[in-house]
C-alpha cells in the first residue's frame, strides 16, 4: 500500500481548494459586467490530432498561444513560452554545451537535458508538421506564426517516438489573399536592436500567394568574463583573455528568413512550400563557477597534485606542471574556490567562447480532397544544421575542462495522412505512414593538459532510420458519447560509430567499430469522451509512449563508448474536462493524470564522464487547470496552475548516482501563471492596452543528483507592457519589461565532482524594451 505523507495530502488539498475556487468563479454572476457589450471569448482552432478542430473539442490537455497572445507577452523565441505554460519547463541552453540555442524541454517531469546526437529529446518539436529531431537548433524564432500548441502527456500514436512527455506544435501563418505589410523595430537595454518584417504578396490572383518574413535580433551579453585579480601578481603565470569582445557571454546575434508560398492548384489540391534559414554568431551561454573540488580524483585534483609536487613534475603534462620556466615567482595557481565570483553574471573563464549556428529547412505540404469526406495530406521535408559551440567548464584562467564542438546534422522526413468521415459522420478516422532518416557528426575537442594526460578528440557519427504506420478512429455511440482508439507501430535502426582519439598521440581510445541498435515499439491510445451539453466536455484516456534508446557518446574508460541504453516507456492515464461557462465569457479546462514510467534515462557521472543510463522506474501524478475569463468588457484574466508529484519507485542500475529519495530534475512541484489584459478605449478609436504577467515555480533541481548548488529555490517572475494603438490600427507603440523584480535564478548547470567543479547558467536579468509596430 502506498503511504502518503502529510505534505502530499496538503498539496493535494491545495489543488482541490484552488479548483473549487476557480470553478466557483463563473457562479458569481455579478462578478462580471452585465452589459450588452459583453463579448464571448474567441474560439481557438488547433491541429493537436492532425485535423483542425476547436481546442474545446480535443480530448487532450493542450495549452495554445495565438499570434496575438505571443505579441502581447513580447515573446521572440520558443523557449520563452515555458514561463507561461503549466507543466512546461523550457530553457535556451543545456548542460555541457556552451550553446545558446540548445533546447532543454520537460513536460510533466519528462524530457531530456543532454544535447548529444546519440540521445533523443523527450518532448517532440514540430514546425509546420515537420519533426525537428535535435535539441541543438531547437530554439525556434517566433516569426510570422499563427499559433503554438503545447500538447501534454505522451503523443506517441499520432506524433510518434520521442513525444513521451508531450509535443510542441508550431504553426506558421498562411499568406493572405491581399497585399499586407507588417514590421516592427525594438530597442532595449543591453543595447538591444531587433528588426522584424513580414509581407504578404499575391503572385497570381486566386491562385498563388506568398509571404516573406525576416528577423534580425541583436543585443549585448548579460554576463561577462572578468580578469582574475592575480593576473598581474606573482601567483599566476598566464595572461587573462577577459578583454574586449571575448569578455561577453549570453549575447544575441541572429538573423532569420522564412518564405511561404501557397498554391491553390484546384478546388481539391493545395500546395504549401516553406523555406526557412537561420544564422547565429554569438558567444557562449552565460556559465559561471558555483563550486570547486580541489581534491577531485580526476582533472582538478591531478592538476593540483602536479603543482603541489605530490605528483612528480616529470609525470605532469606541459599545461599541468609547476612552471614553464625557472622563475619561482610565477608558479601556477591551484584550482579551488578562489575562482568563484560574487556575481552570477561574471566569471574568470578564459577558454572557448562561441556559439554559432546555421539552419536551413525546406518543406512541401500537399493537401488533396480525394472526396467530399476523405482528405490526403503529404508532408515532405529536408533540414540541415551546422553548429559550432564551446565552453570553459571550469570557469577559471586554468585549462581544467574546456570543450569545443563541431556539430553537423541533416534529416529527411516523409509523412502521409489520410483522414475521413464515415457512417454518416459518426466515424472520424485517420491513417498514416511515416519515414525519418538522419545522419550527423559531432566532433568534440577536450584539451586535458597533454601527455601523460589526454587531449581528447571525440568524433561521433550517427546514421538513423525510422519507419512508422499509425491510425486512429473516433466513433460516436450517441450524440454525446464517443470512443477513440489508435495504434502506432514504429521500427528504428540506429548506427553509431565512435572515433575517439588522443589528439597528442593519435591513439584510439575505443575500438573504431560501428554499433547497431534495432528498436520496435507499438504505442496504442484508448479514450472515452462525453459531452454533457454544448459547453461541457469530459474525457478519459490511456496512452503509451516511448523515447528511443541510444548510445553513450562520451569515452568511458574502460567501458566501450558505444555502450547502449534502452528506450524509455510510459503508460499514461488521464481524465480531463473542457468547459465554456457564463455565456462563453469563461473558459475552464482541467486534467488529472497518472504516469507509469520505466527505463528512465538519467545522466550518470562515471569518473570524468557524464553518460546516460537506464536508472530505474518511477511514477508521476499531477493535475492542471487553465482558466480564461472575460471579467469585464475590456478586461481578460488568464490563470494556469499545475501540480506534479514525481517519485522514483525502483533503482535498477547499481552504479546510478540517484536514489529513491532523489527528486526529478526540471520538475517543480507547483507552477502557476496569471495574466491580465485591460484595454482603455480612447478618443478617435485609439486604445491603450495594459498587460501584466506573473509566473511562479516552486523549487527546481537542475540535475538528477539534486546538487545543492544547482537547486533553484522557488521564484516569482513579473512582466508587463503598455501598448498605444493609433486610430486605424496602422501602428502601435509598446513599452514593456521582463523579469521586472530582477530575479537571479538558475536555469541550467552540471556537477562534475570527479573533474573538480560545478558550473551553472543563470537566466537573463531585468530587461526593458520599446517597440514600434507598423501595419499596412
Amino acid at each position: 500500500m502506498r503511504h502518503y505523507t502529510s505534505h502530499t495530502i496538503k498539496s493535494a488539498s491545495r489543488l482541490v481548494l484552488a479548483s473549487s475556487l476557480l470553478l466557483a468563479m463563473p457562479q458569481t454572476g455579478q462578478a462580471f459586467a452585465d452589459t450588452e457589450k459583453m463579448m464571448s471569448l474567441e474560439e481557438v482552432v488547433v491541429t493537436s490530432r492532425k485535423i483542425s478542430e476547436s481546442l474545446q473539442d480535443v480530448p487532450i490537455a493542450v495549452s495554445a498561444f495565438t499570434a496575438d497572445a505571443l505579441e502581447k507577452k513580447g515573446l521572440t523565441n520558443i523557449s520563452q513560452i515555458g514561463d507561461y505554460t503549466p507543466s512546461l519547463i523550457m530553457d535556451f541552453t543545456s548542460a555541457l554545451t556552451g550553446s545558446s540555442a540548445s533546447a532543454t524541454t520537460f513536460i510533466r517531469g519528462i524530457g531530456q537535458s543532454d544535447f548529444l546526437l546519440t540521445i533523443d529529446p523527450g518532448v517532440g518539436l514540430y514546425v509546420d508538421g515537420v519533426y525537428v529531431a535535435r535539441s541543438v537548433g531547437g530554439i525556434v524564432d517566433l516569426l510570422n506564426l499563427e499559433r503554438i500548441e503545447v500538447l501534454k502527456g505522451p503523443q506517441g500514436t499520432l506524433f510518434g517516438r520521442n513525444t513521451i512527455g508531450g509535443a510542441i506544435n508550431i504553426v506558421s501563418a498562411k499568406p493572405g489573399e491581399e497585399f499586407a505589410l507588417k514590421g516592427e523595430v525594438t530597442l532595449g537595454n543591453f543595447n538591444r536592436r531587433d528588426v522584424r518584417m513580414s509581407v504578404d504578396v499575391p503572385l497570381m490572383a486566386d491562385k498563388l500567394y506568398s509571404s516573406i518574413s525576416v528577423s534580425s535580433k541583436n543585443r549585448d551579453g548579460y554576463a561577462h568574463r572578468i580578469p582574475f585579480e592575480g593576473v598581474h601578481g606573482p601567483d599566476i603565470s598566464y595572461p587573462s583573455q577577459a578583454i574586449g569582445q571575448n569578455a561577453e557571454l549570453g549575447d544575441e546575434n541572429t538573423d532569420t528568413l522564412k518564405g511561404i508560398f501557397l498554391l491553390e492548384a484546384s478546388d481539391r489540391l493545395q500546395a504549401t512550400l516553406i523555406v526557412d534559414s537561420t544564422r547565429s554568431r554569438e558567444h557562449s551561454a552565460a556559465s559561471t563557477l558555483l563550486n570547486a573540488y580541489p581534491g577531485a580524483t580526476q582533472l582538478a585534483g591531478l592538476y593540483n597534485g602536479c603543482i603541489a609536487g605530490v605528483i612528480p613534475v616529470s609525470a605532469c603534462g606541459p599545461a599541468f606542471n609547476l612552471n614553464g620556466d625557472a622563475d619561482p615567482n610565477n608558479d601556477r595557481t591551484p584550482y579551488d574556490n578562489r575562482f568563484l565570483t560574487d556575481d552570477p553574471y561574471t566569471t574568470y573563464a578564459t577558454g572557448p567562447n562561441f556559439s554559432n549556428l546555421d539552419l536551413f529547412g525546406l518543406s512541401l505540404t500537399l493537401d488533396y480532397a480525394v472526396t467530399d469526406t476523405i482528405d490526403l495530406k503529404s508532408i515532405t521535408a529536408y533540414r540541415t544544421l551546422d553548429a559550432e559551440f564551446g565552453r570553459d567548464g571550469d570557469n577559471s584562467p586554468l585549462t581544467v575542462d574546456h570543450t569545443s564542438n563541431m556539430y553537423e546534422h541533416e534529416q529527411f522526413t516523409q509523412e502521409l495522412q489520410l483522414t475521413g468521415l464515415s457512417m454518416d459522420g459518426k466515424l472520424k478516422w485517420l491513417a498514416g505512414l511515416y519515414y525519418f532518416e538522419e545522419n550527423g557528426r559531432d566532433n568534440v575537442f577536450v584539451p586535458l593538459g597533454g601527455l601523460p594526460f589526454l587531449d581528447l578528440d571525440e568524433l561521433n557519427i550517427v546514421d538513423n532510420v525510422s519507419y512508422a504506420a499509425f491510425g486512429q478512429a473516433s466513433y460516436s455511440l450517441t450524440d454525446d458519447l464517443s470512443v477513440t482508439a489508435g495504434l502506432r507501430y514504429t521500427k528504428e535502426n540506429k548506427d553509431y560509430r565512435p572515433v575517439h582519439r588522443d589528439q597528442v598521440s593519435g591513439a584510439l581510445l575505443v575500438p573504431d567499430d560501428t554499433a547497431e541498435l534495432d528498436i520496435t515499439d507499438t504505442s496504442p491510445r484508448f479514450g472515452i469522451e462525453y459531452r454533457w451539453n454544448e459547453d461541457f466536455f469530459t474525457y478519459v484516456s490511456v496512452s503509451k509512449g516511448f523515447k528511443s534508446g541510444g548510445f553513450t557518446g562520451r569515452t568511458v574508460d574502460p567501458q566501450p563508448a558505444a555502450r547502449p541504453f534502452k528506450p524509455e516507456k510510459v503508460w499514461a492515464y488521464e481524465a480531463g474536462f473542457k468547459s465554456d461557462l457564463a455565456d462563453g465569457r469563461v473558459r475552464l479546462n482541467g486534467a488529472a493524470y497518472y504516469t507509469d514510467y520505466t527505463n528512465l534515462q538519467v545522466i550518470n557521472q562515471e569518473g570524468i564522464t557524464p553518460i546516460t543510463v537506464n536508472a530505474g522506474k518511477a511514477e508521476i501524478k499531477g493535475a492542471e487547470l487553465e482558466l480564461q475569463a472575460m471579467v469585464a468588457e475590456n478586461l481578460v484574466l488568464n490563470v494556469g496552475m499545475a501540480y506534479t508529484d514525481a517519485t522514483y519507485t525502483e533503482i535498477t542500475d547499481p552504479f546510478a548516482t540517484i536514489n529513491l529519495n532523489s527528486q526529478f530534475a526540471n520538475t517543480p512541484e507547483w507552477s502557476t501563471t496569471a495574466a491580465l489584459d485591460y484595454t482603455i478605449d480612447m478618443e478617435n478609436d485609439a486604445a491603450l492596452h495594459l498587460h501584466g504577467d506573473w509566473n511562479y515555480n516552486s523549487k527546481i533541481y537542475n540535475n538528477a543528483e539534486n546538487t545543492p548548488e544547482l537547486t533553484q529555490p522557488a521564484v516569482h517572475l513579473f512582466s508587463a507592457s503598455v501598448t498605444y494603438s493609433h486610430p486605424g490600427d496602422h501602428w502601435d507603440l509598446v513599452f514593456g519589461g521582463r523579469n521586472l523584480s530582477d530575479e537571479r535564478y538558475l536555469i541550467s548547470g552540471f556537477d562534475q565532482p570527479g573533474v573538480g567543479f560545478t558550473e551553472g547558467t543563470y537566466a537573463r536579468p531585468r530587461e526593458w524594451y520599446l517597440t514600434l509596430r507598423l501595419r499596412y
